[in-house]
């Protein structure tokens, strides 16, 4: 046993020193290609193979992809190479380390001795790893340590992959943002597409875009704008693009062609739909010589016309109300202020609502202790639990302020109930933060939130400047909850003495001490909710 103890410390000492590798390269390694050549490369080092073959499945395609080649004896032929990729089709699908004894061609025919690992994180299949010698099996050490330095390879895979997926995700949510901003430049409606176009061809990287609207009464489409004049003057391309624009209206789903004749490449034909009312045809083109689109493409694009359809073709008074208050109330909420026609529900009004105010207590000394995509995940998760259930009780989401979620009732629309439809909510909040806080255990320490609420008269409506105009309610009752809330414990519920006078034969409640609060003159009563009756 004494005299097996130094080899096993070399292979774990080579395990050890691969996985140092993998760290290294992950910091310094700007692609996937060249992470992979690197770490196969030494890992057919490590083992003194005499041949490694990495494959890969395409993220496009899903097949499998010979990526990496080390042949450090020169003897790998094309027949070789075909009867490996075979071998790594097998191993991939496999779910262990699998030795192989095959006669694989090489150029002195000698056979080989192959050693096949399936490279997979978690349930999905990345591909596979093939190692070959020529005339010497490999060891159950170099198995081993195979297997081992695998595994810190495809969680490398999956790591640059993740990255390589975010970076999409941001740069998807850059240019639905800037979409979404062209309606604010005031510009005429032949301007404004215009430059729709060119953000659109910049996020694809798309050489030609054009739009295509459907005339009034829906039965054919027309040119309205396009970044290059001069394609449509070319009488096959336009025919080529009309017909997949047909096509993408036709089955109302994205048409996207690769050609291999004539001057286009590659086209993508969107159909814009809003309501259920067909709008018109968004479509990118690239010519030959030019990169065909990827999936992520076309996944830009769908982003991008869900957010040109209702950010540019909808009425001028219903983009104002969806402006205001499209992310701050559930659709049904918003389907009916889109029916409202006796008011202006923008402009200022006095009316009496309940304002609830959540927070988190002591999260801002917290958070500069968590790493910042840490922190951003647990608020994301906070706050999407807590919006759910705001839209849900048909409460208007008035703001986020860091931590805080602050939320108005009986405002836009009236709400008869709306001092008990806020305590309902309270009571439905601490228990999703509760069970926010269960999921994070053991990773994060997330303190329980307070919960302030107020009634009373308030002045609701868009405040602000010409350039940026928010609905909010401004009034003594609003600052109350606030107050209340800042002075609420973890897991408490506070509410006003006139939020209770209007719940009070429904809930359970102990009163609290008079309260000294910021900002008011006198002591303030309140409530610690308790439960329901």
């Amino acid at each position: 046993m004494m005299e097996a103890l130094p080899e096993m410390s070399s292979w774990q000492s080579r395990a050890l020193d691969f996985a140092a590798a993998v760290n290294e390269l992950l910091a310094t390694a700007s692609n996937e290609r060249e992470l992979t050549t690197a770490l196969v490369s030494r890992l057919a080092t490590v083992v003194a193979a005499e041949a490694c073959l990495l494959c890969l499945r395409d993220e496009e395609s899903c097949e499998l992809q010979v990526r990496v080649i080390v042949d450090r004896q020169a003897r790998l032929e094309t027949a070789a190479l075909e009867c490996l990729r075979e071998l790594a089709g097998q191993a991939a699908a496999s779910e262990t380390t699998t030795f192989l004894e095959a006669n694989v061609p090489l150029a002195d025919r000698q056979p080989g001795y192959c050693l096949a690992v399936p490279l997979r994180c978690g349930a999905t299949n990345l591909g596979a790893v093939i190692l070959l010698n020529v005339d010497r099996p490999f060891s159950p050490d170099e198995s081993a340590l195979v297997s081992a330095a695998v595994k810190h390879l495809d969680a490398a895979v999956q790591y640059l992959r993740l990255g390589q997926e975010l970076r999409r995700r941001q740069k998807e949510l850059e240019a639905i943002y800037r979409i979404d901003r062209i309606r604010d430049r005031q510009l005429d409606f032949e301007a404004m597409l215009n430059m729709l176009l060119n953000e659109v061809c910049h996020y694809i990287q798309a050489e030609v875009g054009f739009l295509l609207l459907s005339d009034w009464a829906g039965q054919q489409l027309e040119l309205r704008a396009t970044t290059e004049s001069d394609l449509f003057r070319d009488v096959a391309v336009t025919q080529i693009l009309r017909a997949a624009a047909a096509q993408a209206v036709q089955e109302a789903q994205p048409v996207h062609q690769t050609l291999t004749t004539g001057s286009i490449r590659s086209l993508i034909c969107q159909p814009l739909i809003l309501r259920g009312r067909l709008i018109g045809v968004l479509g990118v083109a690239n010519r030959q010589g030019r990169a065909t689109f990827t999936r992520h493409d076309r996944e830009m694009l769908r982003a991008i016309c869900s957010q040109i359809d209702t950010a540019i073709f909808e009425n001028l008074q219903t983009q104002r109300l969806r402006e205001a208050f499209g992310r701050c109330v559930g659709p049904q909420v918003m389907e009916r202020l889109l029916a409202t026609t006796d008011r202006d529900i923008l402009t200022g009004e006095r009316r009496v609502i309940t304002t609830l105010f959540s927070d988190i207590r002591g999260f801002t000394a917290m958070s500069g202790k968590l790493q910042p995509e840490v922190l951003q995940a647990v608020l994301n998760d906070h706050l999407s639990a807590l919006t759910d259930l705001v839209l849900a009780h048909e409460g208007t989401l008035d703001k986020y302020i860091g931590d805080c979620v602050m939320c108005i009732f009986n405002a836009p629309e009236s709400q008869p109930d709306h001092a008990w439809r806020a305590v309902r909510l309270a009571m439905e909040m601490q228990d999703a933060h509760r069970r926010v806080m269960a999921r994070w255990e053991g990773r994060v320490s997330l303190p329980p939130i307070g919960i302030g609420i107020s009634t009373g008269e308030a002045i609701v409506g868009n405040f602000g400047s010409v350039r940026r105009l928010e609905y909010t309610a401004i009034g003594a009752d609003v600052n109350l909850a606030s107050r209340l809330c800042a002075a609420a414990q973890g897991h408490q519920t506070l509410v006003s003495q006139s939020t209770y006078a209007l719940v009070k034969e429904a809930i359970i409640a102990d009163a609290c001490p008079p309260l000294p609060l910021k900002g008011i003159d006198d002591e303030v009563l309140c409530w610690e909710i308790k439960g329901v009756k």
